[in-house]
């Protein structure tokens, strides 16, 4: 037994010298002195990024590495974050996103399109807005309506980034899979439940990377591989049967119908048409659509969760909030749709959100993988196959960390992309659905604000929680929020 133990004790440390090897001919930013081999910086990075990485900058300055779940970690501030924007052909941000988010293993088609993505959503879905803008905002007070309630009583809901996962979920199931399908609650369900289901890879800490880095990748992958856990595959079934139905009836009814057809205005459609009639794989366009789904649904809802409590916490805004949309629901609803111009109009509450969007995100994020030796234009290197992290605090280091609500308001636009807002990413990387992610936060709003007075349990502000590289929306348990019926 103790020769055993002798013997794993040697593997173990060796495995912990090879994995602490570094480039000795490059030179690397300097790494944060630690206390604790094997632990390094995990635990004061986990427990308290936004103080922990304050101190790493003040002393060792923009550019540092930490020792964090097991391996050596490049963060980049202020001064050269541009630098990892602007250098496609050193820093990938889709493979570091899929170390930590499978992609090639849950939709293995999806890694094909991914570099065309971008332009392919923008034609077929972000540049009809003002066409979806109506069965937009149906959808969404419909489905407000249906997990909210009148609310003629007061009620407590603390699960509110799955309720609002599901009621986003019913106007993006709208206008990507059709109108007729939409309407079915398994297309609902598996629509929001894969977006739940699958955040586990984007919330659970890599404890595994400790013991020798890469192992929480390999076993996240060997469980989806094997079936023991794969959230894809749970909700594909239904959803490709919604799919085949329509593919069959549309393709159908054109030809039968031919010039009188009347063409479905959906991205399901869309796909359709860039095939081959006599040669389209649903499997393919299902994997096509989990990308909008997973892109459109999953940052949307964090999004709207964060902008409630923000002003469940802050009731003070709410009057004033509440006057602005009313007046805009008076001069321009008709039977109770807003025009898609309308949106511009709600100047206090865009800048309400852009507010609460800056002040939720991640402490540091948005990671690159680095394709090949690179070095910053102060001289420092980093080596291929290291992650970077840009620490996002730092970029927004010359802005006020208080909550001003409507400090915002000469911008009139939440998805404005600057140099100091990184919600949405930088430059030409930037979110092409941003556009898309804040209508439907500004129609959940508007109905919201005109329908029920909410505040916070605690009556107490209520802030993301940050848990080391992911600002997720308060713990639920324990921000609790009250809606009542607006008289």
């Amino acid at each position: 037994m103790y020769q055993a133990i002798i013997l794993g004790s040697l593997l173990f440390i060796t495995l912990y010298i090879l994995k602490r090897k570094r480039e000795p001919e490059l030179t690397m930013p300097p790494l944060v002195s630690y206390k604790f081999p094997i632990i390094g910086h995990t635990f004061d990075f986990f427990l308290n990024p936004e103080k922990f990485l304050k101190q790493c900058r003040e002393e060792y300055g923009d550019i540092f590495c930490l020792y964090i779940w097991g391996q050596v970690r490049v963060f980049v501030g202020k001064e050269h974050f541009g630098e990892v924007y602007s250098r496609d052909d050193v820093f990938d941000v889709l493979k570091a996103f899929n170390k930590r988010f499978p992609i090639d293993v849950l939709c293995p088609d999806l890694l094909k399109v991914l570099p065309v993505a971008p332009k392919t959503l923008k034609d077929t879905i972000f540049s009809k807005l003002k066409l979806y803008s109506d069965r937009m905002q149906k959808r969404v007070y419909l489905s407000t309506q249906k997990h909210f309630g009148d609310c003629d009583e007061s009620k407590i809901f603390y699960n509110l980034f799955e309720i609002v996962t599901k009621i986003i979920s019913d106007p993006i199931a709208n206008i990507i899979i059709g109108e007729e399908e939409s309407q079915h609650e398994e297309v609902l369900n598996s629509f929001a439940n894969f977006i739940i289901d699958s955040m586990i890879f984007l919330t659970i800490p890599p404890f595994l990377d400790i013991i020798y880095p890469g192992l929480q990748e390999y076993v996240n992958r060997i469980q989806i591989r094997l079936g023991l856990y794969n959230p894809a595959v749970k909700h594909r079934k239904p959803l490709l049967k919604h799919i085949e139905k329509q593919v069959c009836k549309r393709l159908q009814e054109k030809e039968k119908y031919g010039d009188s057809w009347k063409r479905p205005d959906d991205h399901l459609q869309d796909l359709m048409e860039e095939h081959d009639p006599n040669n389209i794989s649903c499997p393919y366009l299902l994997d096509r659509i989990y990308l909008i789904i997973f892109a459109s649904i999953h940052t949307t809802a964090i999004a709207i969760t964060n902008v409630i409590l923000s002003l469940a916490s802050r009731p003070e805004y709410m009057q004033e909030l509440y006057e602005e949309q009313l007046k805009v629901h008076k001069e321009t609803n008709v039977n109770g749709i807003i025009p898609f111009e309308a949106l511009s109009d709600m100047k206090k509450l865009d800048s309400f959100i852009r507010e609460t969007l800056r002040l939720s995100v991640n402490v540091a994020g948005i990671d690159h993988l680095v394709k090949k030796d690179y070095t910053f234009s102060n001289g420092l290197q980093i080596p291929k196959n290291c992650i970077t992290s840009i620490y996002i605090d730092d970029v927004y280091r010359d802005e006020p960390k208080s909550f001003e609500p409507f400090r915002h308001l000469d911008i009139n636009l939440a998805s404005k992309v600057t140099k100091n807002f990184l919600t949405f990413g930088n430059g030409k990387h930037s979110c092409p659905g941003r556009q898309l992610a804040v209508n439907n936060i500004k129609f959940f709003m508007h109905n919201v604000i005109l329908k029920y007075n909410f505040r916070t349990v605690s009556s107490k502000i209520e802030e993301s929680r940050g848990t080391g590289f992911t600002a997720l929306p308060v713990e639920t348990s324990t921000a609790g929020v009250i809606f009542e019926k607006r008289v």
